[in-house]
């Protein structure tokens, strides 16, 4: 039988934590199981970004440098990133959610690179009958090394642009017979992604005789993607990044942690929105934003939700519970027994801070008031106050 991907921790320091995706052999140990090295990091800056939709524009950029930075220090400890020459490194930017990214300033800052290059590519996904198509991708900038390490950002949904890219980058490498070695994809993204991958590592290993390895860098999660069957009143399908386990999502333990600084943090619509617009289109992402909120006040007043069940539909407490019908809540050592399954390598301090941060939020008192029927509207009128501040 097929065994679940876990999250194992590779590295650890005051500034980031790299996760690898790995799957438990027959003695109990965690052994990579793809030809893709799948990691998830974690760091202030990338938690902060995902969890606060209002940060926008430099600011929003500034966080993903910072936080990525941080995250490839960690992560050239178990892949030696660094010792590649600057020379032969080209960021492949998909655009325009690729900018986000600023891999051009995060392998400066982390590895020392000065030499690196950049190639660019338009990308607009649009929807086509039930699926996924392209659409705005004539414009083409490349210049790239010979023997080159390619790295590559963008938001991932589908995986429709990602998939596209590639396609171009392979003709690209293939007529101008460039031997490609490596190449790493750093995504706020959902498991989609990894098939793909895969289909490509197979492919680049077959068309270039000195590839070495598929590095996909997740940032935070590998979050659950909307579906028609997903149980939400308000979302876009094939659109919004979910944080529920319930759905598939799998979060690195600091993110979820972060979850509880704010009650408002897992209700939002999704992970990240509108990459794009929260860099170039400030006001229609927040525009954007109230416009949920309004769909989520409609439903509130319609519906009489209760803040508790709304929650949980997003950011499922139950771990946190022995029996979460009968209300009667867990330990440390229930969230510790129930994660096992999930997380790998973390102590028994880690799940006793979890779970001390996720009672600071969640009090007897406010899980009382959150149960009320209808309790949901007053989150959504703070909400809806606090946007139009803004605009």
């Amino acid at each position: 039988m097929d065994t679940p991907d876990i999250l194992c921790l590779r590295f650890k320091n005051e500034a980031a934590s790299v996760y690898e995706l790995a799957r438990l052999d027959e003695t109990g140990q965690p052994r990579r199981h793809t030809t893709v090295h799948r990691y998830l990091v974690s760091s202030n800056g990338t938690r902060n970004l995902l969890n606060f939709p209002e940060i926008l524009n430099r600011n929003f950029t500034d966080e993903m440098t910072k936080g990525l930075t941080y995250a490839f220090i960690g992560l050239d400890r178990l892949e030696e990133l660094s010792s590649i020459s600057s020379k032969s490194v080209n960021v492949f930017h998909i655009l325009r959610g690729g900018l986000n990214f600023r891999l051009v300033h995060v392998l400066r800052a982390a590895f020392g690179y000065k030499w690196h290059s950049s190639s660019f590519v338009s990308s607009q996904r649009i929807q086509i009958g039930e699926g996924f198509g392209i659409n705005e991708d004539a414009y083409r900038k490349f210049v790239v090394p010979a023997n080159p390490t390619i790295y590559s950002g963008d938001i991932v949904a589908t995986g429709a642009s990602i998939d596209s890219a590639l396609g171009y980058l392979s003709r690209y490498l293939l007529e101008n017979r460039i031997d490609l070695r490596n190449f790493v994809f750093v995504t706020i993204g959902c498991q989609e992604i990894e098939p793909i991958l895969t289909l490509w590592d197979e492919r680049f290993r077959s068309q270039f005789p000195g590839y070495e390895r598929t590095i996909l860098v997740y940032l935070e999660g590998r979050f659950a993607m909307a579906q028609a069957t997903t149980p939400l009143a308000t979302k876009l399908i094939g659109t919004d990044l979910l944080r529920s386990h319930a759905l598939g999502a799998l979060l690195t333990p600091e993110f979820e942690y972060s979850q509880f600084e704010k009650l408002i943090i897992p209700l939002e619509a999704c992970v990240i929105y509108d990459g794009g617009k929260k860099s170039f289109e400030p006001i229609h992402h927040l525009e954007e934003i109230r416009g949920y909120w309004r769909r989520q006040r409609e439903y509130a007043e319609q519906s009489g939700v209760s803040l508790w069940d709304e929650y949980n539909r997003r950011l499922p407490l139950d771990d946190y519970f022995v029996d979460p019908a009968r209300e009667v809540l867990g330990s440390a050592a229930t969230l510790e027994q129930r994660r096992r399954q999930r997380w790998w390598g973390l102590s028994a301090a880690d799940y006793d801070r979890l779970f001390r941060r996720f009672r600071w939020l969640w009090t007897d008192e406010r899980l009382k008031w959150a149960r009320k029927p209808g309790s949901f509207i007053t989150v959504c009128d703070k909400k809806l106050i606090y946007l139009d501040s803004h605009l």
